[in-house]
C-alpha cells in the first residue's frame, strides 16, 4: 500500500477540520490550502472525494466551505486511504508469484497487519493526539 500526496493532503485536511471544529463550522477550500500550502483546485479534487464518499459535506456561496459530517469519528484512517488512492498492494505482481512464494507470503503478511492497523485508528485517534 502506498499513501500519495493527495492522500497526505486528505489527512492533513481532515485533522485542521476536526482541530477547528470542522463539524460545526464550515472551512472554505482556500483557507484549507492556504494552510496546507498545496492549490484550491488540486485540494478541490481531493475533497471532492472525500465528500462523495460522506465523510464531509459542502455548501457553496459566501458562506460556504467543507466541514466534517456527523460521524466522522468512526471514519478509519484506511477508509480515508482507499477513497483517496485506491486499493493497491505492496507488492507488484511482475513476476506472477505463486501462493507458495516466500516473498508474496512475507508481503502479504505485512500488508494485512498494516492495514489491520489502519483500519483500528480513526480519525478520533487523530482527534485525540
Amino acid at each position: 500500500m502506498k499513501c500519495s500526496k493527495a492522500t497526505d493532503y486528505a489527512l492533513h485536511a481532515l485533522l485542521y477540520m476536526i482541530k477547528s471544529d470542522g463539524e460545526s463550522r464550515r472551512i472554505p477550500v482556500q483557507d484549507l490550502a492556504t494552510i496546507l500550502k498545496v492549490s484550491t483546485t488540486y485540494l478541490s479534487k481531493i475533497l471532492t472525494r472525500l465528500v462523495k464518499v460522506g465523510i464531509i459535506s459542502a455548501s457553496s456561496g459566501a458562506k460556504g466551505g467543507y466541514q466534517l459530517k456527523n460521524g466522522w469519528e468512526h471514519v478509519s484512517i484506511y477508509d480515508v486511504i482507499i477513497t483517496i488512492d485506491g486499493k493497491q498492494s505492496l507488492l507488484e505482481d511482475s513476476f506472477n508469484h505463486a501462493k507458495e512464494c516466500p516473498i508474496k507470503q512475507i508481503m502479504d503478511e505485512a500488508e494485512h497487519s498494516l492495514i489491520t492497523n489502519l483500519e483500528d485508528k480513526t480519525l478520533k485517534d487523530l482527534a485525540n493526539s
